[in-house]
């Protein structure tokens, strides 16, 4: 069976518009024959943002909601998105998106994605990286992913000024290149969001039923 999936992300700001090609693949991944999506970052409430999504008479499958915790966990947020979804009547699939603490943290643990963006794939200045397994114990991740491209840039005075300025297209950059199979997938966070499409693709029978020899 064919399932083409068409999505929209709901998301925080333009910036996070590369989430959607990695949502594509996560949703090829578990189950779907193919993905389609795209960002929207209008401002306002879940439910203010849902309710222009339906009022807007676009179809989709399926709707993603991102939202950074902006703390040690995510519960307060995905508490946040299932009421949004309560005052908007929003029937549609929908999957949380919430990186604890930032969706920089998804983009601190990656050294030599780091060291390469910022055109110094070789340079050894300690980083001090978090492991994926604590890195959402990191209280500020953009401060500490800042900090860590400026660090890797191995640049000083008006070289290092002018990195300085380059943090905005730097994290483009680097959420852009993310990979979803790669060291990402051992954030807690990210395997929450995994997990949830994965339920979802099972519940809504996207998993193709593995062959079996006669």
């Amino acid at each position: 069976m064919s399932t083409t999936i068409r999505f929209v992300l709901l998301c925080e700001g333009s910036s996070d518009q590369p989430l959607v090609g990695h949502l594509q693949d996560l949703l090829v991944s578990h189950g779907a024959t193919a993905a389609t999506g795209r960002a929207d970052w209008s401002k306002g409430r879940v439910s203010a943002k849902l309710t222009r999504l339906l009022e807007s008479g676009e179809p989709f499958d399926l709707a993603f909601v991102h939202r950074d915790a902006d703390g040690p966990n995510a519960e307060s947020r995905i508490k946040e998105i299932d009421n949004g979804v309560r005052e908007a009547v929003f029937s549609h699939p929908y999957i949380p998106v919430v990186p604890v603490q930032e969706t920089e943290a998804w983009l601190l643990i990656d050294e030599a994605a780091i060291r390469s963006v910022v055109g110094n794939p070789h340079g050894n200045t300690p980083l001090n990286l978090p492991s994926p397994e604590h890195v959402e114990h990191v209280p500020r991740p953009k401060e500490a992913l800042r900090q860590a491209l400026i660090n890797a840039s191995g640049k000083s005075g008006r070289r290092l000024k002018e990195e300085r300025k380059r943090f905005t297209s730097r994290r483009l950059v680097l959420l852009q290149r993310l990979d979803p199979e790669g060291i990402v997938k051992t954030v807690p966070s990210w395997r929450r969001l995994e997990q949830s499409i994965d339920n979802l693709a099972r519940d809504l029978g996207w998993v193709v039923p593995t062959e079996t020899g006669s």
